[in-house]
């Protein structure tokens, strides 16, 4: 369907490779050190993030774009006649779907589909994938956006890091907790769901995380859907995401791996070190 224009937010983590292959629009979202503010994928990377961090001892604030940033690169597409699909970050964590969907209401109906991923960085970006190959392979946009309301739920997202600061900073642990936590060398798994983030496990070492997530897959090896892996990383860690990606292959037999470089908004939250794996679950 040449009609259709895939739309996504900076946080999908894609690579430039597959955003040029898959013609997909993307609306960054902002970092912001106290009055300066960065587009991420644009005007700042992670490894500046981190180094700013480092330097000013503070994290910085993150924001949605905003509706009229919405329906500003929205509208030269609605304009050319496209139908445009919005795949964007969780709307558990995010205002970012509020506000693609305000900018949707301004166009005509059914010319802007906005799809809550209920996912971040490698589960977005996978969806966006799926949705570009949807639109390849159906002869309607119902078709396309009813196979991707039905596989959304379908996402096991799993996720640990390498130290507490990062959310004791963003407030989401107590500094006690972020404390003892370092000392004891404590590694939540954190898991990503439709209902938002929880914390699914709490293990001592950074390996027996890895390991533990991995199990997952291992539990879950004849239900994954096209056997496809996504491996996250913050930059700098992809000596864990290639340890990863052989335990996988070793394991399942799974090679169809997919690997993404966590981008500063979620990096922000979690801070260096950490690394994560998602995986669709058959039945969507």
């Amino acid at each position: 369907m040449n009609n259709v224009k895939l739309f996504a937010d900076s946080t999908c983590d894609l690579t430039a490779h597959d955003i040029k292959r898959m013609d997909v629009e993307i609306i960054p979202l902002v970092v912001t050190f106290a009055e300066e503010a960065y587009k991420e994928g644009i005007e700042i990377t992670p490894k500046q993030l981190f180094n700013l961090v480092k330097e000013k001892k503070i994290l910085p604030k993150t924001s949605a774009p905003s509706p009229i940033d919405f329906y500003n690169a929205f509208k030269p597409f609605v304009d050319a006649g496209k139908t445009i699909i919005y795949i964007g970050l969780s709307s558990k964590v995010s205002s970012t779907i509020q506000n693609a969907k305000l900018a949707a209401s301004q166009f005509e109906e059914n010319k802007v589909y906005v799809m809550d991923s209920l996912n971040l960085c490698v589960g977005s970006g996978a969806l966006v994938k799926l949705a570009y190959n949807f639109i390849n392979d159906f002869d309607t946009i119902d078709e396309v956006i009813s196979n991707i309301n039905n596989i959304i739920p379908n996402y096991k997202l799993y996720f640990t890091v390498d130290t507490l600061d990062y959310l004791h900073m963003g407030g989401r642990c107590s500094s006690t907790e972020a404390l003892f936590g370092n000392m004891l060398n404590i590694k939540p798994i954190i898991n990503m769901s439709v209902d938002g983030l929880k914390v699914w496990e709490k293990v001592r070492g950074k390996k027996k995380a890895i390991n533990q997530m991995v199990q997952e897959i291992i539990n879950d090896k004849d239900k994954i859907f096209l056997n496809e892996v996504h491996i996250g990383c913050t930059v700098g860690n992809e000596d864990e995401r290639d340890l990863i990606k052989r335990q996988i292959i070793e394991s399942t037999g799974i090679t169809n791996i997919h690997e993404y470089t966590i981008g500063c908004v979620i990096s922000s939250h979690c801070g260096e070190g950490t690394i994560g794996l998602g995986y669709y679950m058959k039945g969507c």
